[in-house]
């Protein structure tokens, strides 16, 4: 079948599946995302932004897939397959968002009553970060040479793993930062909940670049993902000298960012998030080994 025609067969398909990946997700919400939508509340649609983006990732990655000899038919079967996978892991970071990262505080009410812009950046961080792990998992060569279960096990298996990740990566943030993490994104500082939002896909984006590639079995796959995470999380704190002695010299940004001031929060969310896409096509800790 002609190039031309198979790739427009897919976005047709795509393009079905994001609609049908938005009636999933607004059946799961606690509160009418079309009637916020409505009445004006922005907050309300910045998680949904998240859910989008982290699923036009994992769409992405399962259309360049690993190049295999299967017939069309077999493959968009597949396509479908990870396409299901995905958004019910998507929606699944919601919960594990309300429950394990935003856990102190009634994450509905915070973004339909109070319109807490930092609340609802959290959630975008989150299913953004969690569609670019999943997307790894189904990009590149990951699967070839293998059975065909692998594919299936081993994005449970580095979803699980890289959602354990940001939940300790939550508490580790929250213990160095000089202020309560939780209690500032409920008292409605939007600078916290975006700078911790641009710390999640940032993390995301290195859990992905750990993730993404030729695997080869278990224990190689294991060994790398682990050598990858804990060379590259070490080079984080070079991220605030950066932001602090170069990028915004004079400025103290934890202290800004405890003010309330947003723009010192997209300052560090954009910074980190920038230095995680230098090491995500720069630095292979795992070839140097």
């Amino acid at each position: 079948m002609n190039d031309i025609i198979v790739s427009l067969i897919y976005l047709f398909v795509s393009c079905i599946i994001l609609i049908l990946a938005k009636g999933l997700y607004v059946r799961t919400l606690k509160y009418d995302m079309y009637k916020e939508i409505a009445s004006e509340n922005y907050t309300a649609v910045i998680p949904y932004c998240g859910f989008l983006l982290g699923n036009a990732a994992i769409l992405a990655g399962a259309f360049i897939g690993p190049d295999s000899q299967s017939t069309f038919v077999r493959e968009l079967v597949y396509y479908l397959l990870y396409a299901v996978l995905g958004i019910c892991l998507t929606l699944f970071s919601g919960f594990i968002a309300e429950k394990c990262i935003l856990h102190k505080f009634n994450n509905t009410d915070e973004i339909v009553r109070d319109r807490n812009i930092g609340t609802a950046a959290v959630y975008f961080g989150i299913y953004l970060a969690s569609g670019l792990i999943i997307s790894a998992c189904v990009t590149g060569e990951t699967l070839a040479g293998q059975p065909k279960w692998y594919g299936l096990v081993s994005t449970l298996v580095y979803y699980a793993l890289g959602m354990v990740f940001l939940i300790l990566f939550a508490k580790l943030h929250d213990r160095l930062i000089p202020y309560s993490l939780l209690e500032e994104i409920e008292n409605d500082n939007a600078a916290v909940g975006i700078s911790f939002a641009g710390n999640i896909i940032a993390i995301g984006l290195i859990l992905m670049r750990a993730t993404v590639g030729d695997l080869g079995n278990w224990q190689q796959g294991l060994i790398s993902y682990f050598i990858d995470i804990t060379a590259i999380v070490l080079l984080l704190p070079a991220v605030r000298i950066l932001l602090d002695r170069i990028l915004v010299k004079g400025v103290n940004i934890a202290r800004e960012v405890r003010n309330n001031n947003i723009a010192a929060g997209l300052g560090e969310a954009f910074v980190i998030v920038a230095f995680a896409i230098m090491i995500f096509f720069m630095v292979d800790f795992v070839g140097m080994v």
